[in-house]
């Protein structure tokens, strides 16, 4: 026989007597949930203004006979409240103490004083209830301990935890700030499809949906830099989107199937002029949030200093691993020695793009603590990238990994040959008919837009979701999504 609960049938037992409580409210002629509410300031105006009215969550109740002291909470800050019986008119002060819990929303009217401890006061002259909570806050039980639910009831987790809302203001700051350094630099912000015909733009296993109407399969948008490139086609020579992706893979500490990333691209640029772009960007970043050149994260001290560590792809795998990719020329032979090397995640089926990430991921990416730029990729990564002009077998590509092993940014100067495009992306068809279920599809409408012509492109995407984990010091990407995606409760 299972024990019961006890903190659970404390909440029952609550919310039991709130349901009550609210059955009492009514019967009093008291409207528990008002459309219309009056509000002079908010808590973070309040000192030294008088009189005033403000709305609010009640905090915390501490009676005293005749009165009683309350914490009302807006979206500024806290306040505290007094109430006395001998002050309120019509018995209020009664109906307060009935009525009101810990949770509820309500506006108070009166005059601000000190106490005799010196803490500014609002003497409540009238008071309304705005809104009844029917369910105890999660503090009145210890708080919220168990970390998946507070990511399923983000509510009460928000509620409960100041500095969660710490982290989604951080959020919006960056948000903000991205948005005024592109806006400054000429760019423009621009909305593509979410729902595509083919899922392209980066190599992922996307979602898949149907519309009824069309009678058509769709994908939910694992990038939108394709749209994007046909805009640079259609002569917008800067453009760039806060973007909502979705790509149906595994989840762990730095993915989650629903993510944000921003994408930019920049006509008339190369990789280069793009790393030292991002630079700026990043460091502007950085010091609008912090208002440092320096961040924490995971107990490392993280610097942003012109100019990044840059290393190629092939020269870093040498340096940690003592492994010369150019020394496995085809797929058997690079597949052999990942093996020999113990890697469990490669299979025969891999391409030898894929196998060299793989060796990356293992040996290179995780031991990347300061802001570095791994450059030059094997062409099998990337299939919509440049190839280096003086060796075909890699591409104008960077990414920017730190914080040990987060991949930052991805970028590259864009393919505009629209025969080299056809030609990478008939190899990409033959890797999904071998089995790859991230291969790219072939995308005729794209080669047909750059058949038209396309300037010279640098593109660059970030996550906006790992760059705050950085700036908030959090090691589960889970923390800074309001809403993550989670395995369904079991009822």
């Amino acid at each position: 026989m299972s024990k019961e609960n006890p903190q659970k049938n404390c909440y029952q037992d609550e919310s039991l007597i709130r349901a009550q409580c609210l059955e009492k409210i009514y019967k009093a002629g008291i409207n528990p949930f008002p459309a219309k509410c009056e509000r002079t300031h908010v808590i973070a105006e309040l000192k030294s203004k008088g009189k005033t009215t403000i709305v609010g969550r009640i905090r915390s109740i501490r009676g005293h006979g005749g009165s009683c002291f309350a914490h009302i909470e807006d979206g500024t800050g806290k306040f505290q409240v007094y109430l006395k019986k001998d002050e309120l008119k019509d018995g209020q002060y009664d109906e307060f103490k009935k009525f009101v819990d810990v949770g509820d929303f309500i506006q108070a009217k009166g005059k601000i004083f000190k106490t005799k401890r010196g803490e500014e006061t609002l003497l409540v002259k009238e008071w309304a209830l705005l809104s009844k909570a029917l369910q105890p806050l999660p503090e009145k039980w210890h708080g919220l301990q168990d970390i998946e639910a507070r990511f399923r009831k983000r509510y009460l987790d928000l509620i409960a935890n100041e500095k969660v809302r710490d982290v989604f203001i951080v959020r919006s700051i960056i948000l903000s700030s991205i948005r005024k350094f592109l806006d400054a630099q000429g760019f423009l912000e621009v909305e593509t499809p979410i729902l595509q015909p083919l899922a392209g733009g980066a190599l992922a296993k996307p979602f898949k949906t149907h519309h009824n109407t069309l009678d058509v399969g769709l994908y939910l948008r694992i990038a939108p830099e394709l749209y994007h490139k046909r805009l640079i086609v259609g002569g917008f020579e800067r453009v760039y989107e806060i973007a909502r992706c979705f790509r149906n893979e595994g989840m762990d500490w730095s993915h989650n199937p629903e993510f944000t990333q921003v994408e930019f691209y920049m006509a008339y640029a190369d990789y280069e002029d793009l790393m030292d772009f991002t630079e700026d960007l990043i460091i502007y970043i950085v010091k609008e949030v912090t208002e440092k050149n320096e961040i924490e994260y995971d107990h490392k001290k993280i610097k942003f200093k012109k100019p990044f560590k840059r290393i190629t792809f092939r020269q870093a795998l040498i340096d940690a691993a003592d492994i010369d990719i150019e020394a496995y020329p085809d797929q058997k032979s690079i597949y052999n020695k990942a093996k020999e090397l113990g890697l469990k995640d490669v299979s025969p089926k891999d391409h030898r793009g894929r196998i060299c990430d793989e060796m990356y991921k293992e040996f290179v990416r995780k031991n990347i603590v300061q802001p570095t730029y791994i450059i030059d990729h094997p062409v099998e990564l990337s299939p919509l990238a440049k190839k280096k002009p003086e060796d075909g077998l890699y591409v104008e590509r960077f990414q920017l990994v730190l914080g040990h092993g987060i991949e930052l940014v991805n970028a590259f100067s864009e393919l505009n040959d629209p025969i080299d495009q056809r030609e990478r992306f008939n190899e990409q068809q033959e890797a999904a008919i071998a089995g790859d279920d991230e291969a790219h599809p072939v995308d005729e409408d794209f080669i047909e837009a750059l058949e038209h012509g396309m300037p010279p492109c640098a593109g660059f995407g970030m996550g906006i979701d790992r760059l705050t984990s950085l700036l908030t010091d959090k090691k589960n990407i889970k923390e800074v999504i309001l809403f993550p995606t989670l395995r369904p409760k079991e009822s």
